[in-house]
């Protein structure tokens, strides 16, 4: 294909990503929004471009909303056990690569590409328990929403069909049927790196193309000013040697040398916002990581406690129980009327 010998000549390493993410029941509607997209959206994330949001497109259209596609699918299965109100009832996949990937790549192969990636998702999951895939063309990077409902041997149950294990062969069956066929590497096995929440997820993507996005400008700044020296070093041999130049090409090289300022005080805006978006995502992934370290803490805390104190650490225990029952415990009228608890 022609992607794979790109990628051979520019010796660049491409990967194949896959993200997976679950939902309860009240987090359905929200994923539904921010994929769908409809005319009432209003998009938060500043690298999703609204005059482009035309161009995404279904590869399995929902016939209904989510949720209601959810619930006429688990009517279906009529299952014995009363769905629990904390249970996961969709998982998505985000797929997705780097930009110069889709660069060397036609319209027509990049949709081939993501039915790829829906013919596998549909073979592995079933395809009667697809919800919709659509192609966002809008960000950054093109890349796919793939949602589904968790159903294995006949039950709902997310958490049998992903722990490590299987997550971790589901990245080799997906680069063993699609990745090899379309030149993408494989991510490493065996990687220690954490499981990202969406949103971490697309700061980390919106970091990387907005690095990408820097390399080009600065690439192309290079390149129009050395345009714009060449032009001004043609100019000036002109009037060193004292010959009359043709008027119409120096009102041409005057043109051209007032584009490529234009031009270049663009970039220099594209600069800045691409630096707003940075420090913002930066700060994002800071707090996240903070928070993160704080629970770390509060778990080793524990830790030793069970270990060292179990007998005080189940008094504690108690002690929160009751200190909550206590709380939550409505109020109740006394005999002379006063409020008590």
């Amino acid at each position: 294909m022609t992607v794979r010998i790109k990628i051979q000549e520019d010796k660049k390493i491409s990967y194949l990503v896959c993200h997976m993410e679950k939902y309860k029941r009240q987090e359905v509607s929200p994923v539904e929004d921010e994929n769908e997209r409809d005319e009432t959206y209003q998009a938060s994330n500043p690298q999703i471009d609204s005059t482009r949001t035309h161009l995404n497109y279904h590869l399995i259209l929902p016939r209904k909303s989510y949720i209601a596609i959810i619930n006429e699918r688990l009517l279906e299965l009529n299952l014995k056990r009363k769905i629990r109100s904390d249970a996961i009832l969709m998982n998505s996949f985000i797929v997705t690569s780097d930009g110069e990937f889709f660069k060397g790549l036609l319209p027509w192969e990049i949709d081939e590409f993501f039915r790829d990636c829906v013919q596998f998702f549909s073979g592995k999951y079933g395809e009667e328990n697809m919800i919709s895939a659509i192609v966002h063309m809008d960000e950054t990077t093109p890349h796919m929403h793939l949602n589904f409902i968790p159903i294995n041997e006949g039950r709902l149950s997310s958490k049998s069909l992903f722990d490590r294990q299987k997550l971790a062969q589901l990245q080799t069956e997906l680069h063993e049927s699609v990745g090899r066929k379309w030149g993408l590497q494989r991510g490493k096995e065996g990687s220690q790196a954490k499981h990202l929440s969406t949103a971490e997820f697309k700061a980390r993507k919106i970091i990387e193309g907005a690095e990408q996005r820097e390399r080009e400008i600065d690439e192309q700044t290079e390149k129009k000013k050395a345009e714009l020296d060449d032009l001004t070093k043609a100019v000036q041999s002109v009037e060193d040697a004292k010959i009359k130049p043709i008027p119409k090409k120096r009102k041409d090289a005057e043109h051209e040398i007032v584009s490529l300022r234009i031009t270049n005080t663009e970039q220099a805006r594209q600069l800045q916002i691409i630096g707003k978006d940075r420090d913002y995502i930066f700060n994002l992934l800071k707090q996240k990581e903070q928070e993160a370290e704080k629970y770390k803490r509060s778990a080793e805390i524990l830790i030793k406690l069970k270990e060292f104190a179990p007998d005080e650490l189940t008094q504690l225990q108690r002690l929160a129980t009751e200190r909550k029952e206590q709380k939550n415990k409505p109020p109740t009228y006394s005999n002379n009327s006063k409020w008590t608890k």
